[in-house]
């Protein structure tokens, strides 16, 4: 009997193997009886007692890992978060948790939530759930209890700091993260629309946005940002091409290892505006259905794609139903936007990857006959270019000392400046760089970990001896230019902590407004609007 369970795995997991060759048949067969019998072994023989399902966990990540990193197995603890990440909504309290120092902490709440309007802040510690201690458990789990049906309630214990704990009796809701948080007019013409993902209904809700804006404003020109938005619903991207392109217009369409599955979906209904002067913000972490969104806009000619080159993600996953409430999801095949190239960037073989070199990208056209190119993602036709790369400021995001920084400010100032008046003061960011020292905090510059690996080398040749005072030289060079980094990206760090403070005291529409005061790309927007002929220029194909 236990034989027999692993053949549906195999089947599903390639669907419309029967359209395989005998052989391959044969090989799978194969394939599946040695696996089935080494894992009856391990149970069976090995010297200490093994966990059944952990070991096919690790068969099965493995296996999906040698892919690429869209594959993925959800077992039925993460099957709710997986549905959630679609949807966009669940019934719950609002809190969304995070890891850190050992601590279950508070990272997001959602506006409107039974934990906000609790009082519950970002930074909180999570202790007891219903009167369990939480200790020990995975972060799915502890999410999970969170979540239960609307009208339910939880009783929830947190500490903020070293106060004393504090319990909170809330009452589960519908609880909905929005993909357009925020629209709004910028000046007299332009209507700014932000999408973060493309969950359920992002193409109705940004046409939405956009029809309350010209009901109210009559704008005469859009700003799309699609920064930042890793994608989601394939369908929702054609919905919102919808909202600016014609009917009938095909947006993507997909080849897949066997002809019949390929698929191209166009758009269903007349436009809510195909006229209206537009601007699509991307960036390097803009990805899939924004880059469907994006590429269909340069395409056709419909818009100014503004920013930098966006991330290269042209490969399409389903999901499929594996059995005992789980699901895998597969990559099953690579998309294509009207003009017919695929803006897939990666190469993926043996579970690593390799960037596409733009000397092998091939030229299309678009509708007006300007040249564009696949792989390596969309390049922007008004390119803004990055400033020099900030190693500290990155550094800084990865070890989340920006918000433990922000949750101590948050715990010893009950109120601050209105959002949009709100700027870290010179003192303020003296207190951050000493909260850094404090905590000891280092970080390697990449010139240093290559210094590391010739000194390395040197050592295994024998002859650092003889270099040892070069070597010594470029550590202190290196080192005094790491001390010159906290002022030198005193900007960008201090508007880093400006949004985590103001995170912590306003809601999410509001941090976003505040951001745009200093926004460079959308300033960039609007003065490329403002000169109407080099914004018409960027669409005409050049002359020959």
């Amino acid at each position: 009997m236990k034989y027999r369970k692993f053949w549906p795995l195999g089947l599903v997991l390639l669907a419309g193997i029967s359209l395989a060759s005998g052989g391959r048949l044969l090989r799978l067969a194969q394939s599946m009886e040695i696996f089935a019998a080494a894992y009856r072994s391990v149970n069976r023989y090995y010297v200490d007692d093994t966990e059944a399902s952990s070991l096919m966990r690790i068969a099965i990540d493995s296996m999906n890992g040698s892919l690429d990193p869209y594959t993925n197995y959800f077992s039925e603890a993460q099957i709710e978060q997986f549905r959630i990440n679609f949807k966009g909504s669940w019934d719950g309290v609002g809190i969304e948790l995070v890891e850190y120092q050992g601590k279950v902490l508070v990272n997001e709440l959602v506006d409107g939530s039974a934990a906000k309007a609790a009082g519950i802040q970002i930074g909180d510690q999570l202790l007891r759930i219903d009167g369990s201690d939480i200790s020990g458990k995975k972060l799915e789990d502890i999410e999970r209890s969170l979540h239960g049906k609307a009208g339910t309630q939880v009783l929830v214990e947190t500490r903020r700091g070293a106060a004393v704990p504090k319990e909170h009796n809330l009452t589960r809701t519908k609880v909905e993260r929005k993909n357009v948080p925020y629209y709004s007019m910028l000046d007299d013409s332009t209507a700014y629309i932000v999408l973060t993902t493309f969950t359920e209904r992002a193409g109705g809700n940004v046409s939405n946005a956009l029809q309350e804006l010209q009901e109210k404003h009559n704008p005469k020109q859009v700003i799309l940002d699609l920064r930042d938005n890793g994608g989601g619903l394939l369908i929702e991207a054609v919905n919102l091409c919808n909202v600016f392109l014609p009917k009938n217009k095909l947006i993507v369409y997909t080849k897949n290892k066997v002809a019949n599955w390929d698929r191209s979906f166009n758009t269903r209904s007349q436009p809510l505006d195909s006229k209206i002067p537009l601007i699509v913000l991307v960036n390097g972490q803009s990805a899939s259905a924004s880059e469907i969104v994006a590429g269909a806009i340069q395409d056709y000619d419909r818009g100014v794609l503004l920013g930098q080159r966006s991330f290269g993600k042209g490969l399409v996953q389903n999901t499929y139903d594996i059995g005992y409430n789980s699901k895998v999801k597969l990559t099953t095949a690579r998309y294509h936007i009207p003009s017919g190239r695929c803006i897939q960037a990666l190469e993926y073989k043996g579970g690593k990857s390799k960037r596409m070199e733009d000397s092998l990208r091939s030229s299309f056209s678009t509708e007006n006959g300007r040249e564009v190119y696949d792989g390596g993602g969309l390049e922007p036709d008004y390119k803004i270019e990055l400033a020099e790369v900030k190693y500290l400021l990155d550094a800084l995001t990865e070890s989340r000392l920006v918000f433990e920084f922000a949750n101590n400010f948050r715990q010893k100032e009950d109120s601050i400046a209105p959002a949009l008046e709100f700027q870290v003061s010179d003192q303020l960011y003296q207190e951050y760089v000493q909260f850094l020292a404090q905590k000891n905090y280092a970080f390697e510059l990449p010139s240093e970990k290559q210094l590391k690996a010739v000194e390395k080398t040197a050592k295994a040749e024998k002859k650092y001896a003889a270099q040892q005072a070069s070597f010594e030289a470029l550590k202190g060079k290196l080192l005094a230019q790491k001390k010159l980094l906290i002022n030198k990206e005193k900007e960008a760090v201090s508007i880093q902590l400006r949004q985590a403070i103001l995170r912590r005291y306003y809601s999410e529409d509001q941090v976003i407004m505040a951001r745009l005061k200093e926004d460079k790309e959308v300033k960039a927007a609007i003065a490329l609007f403002a000169d109407r002929q080099a914004f018409d220029q960027l669409l005409e194909a050049p002359e020959k």
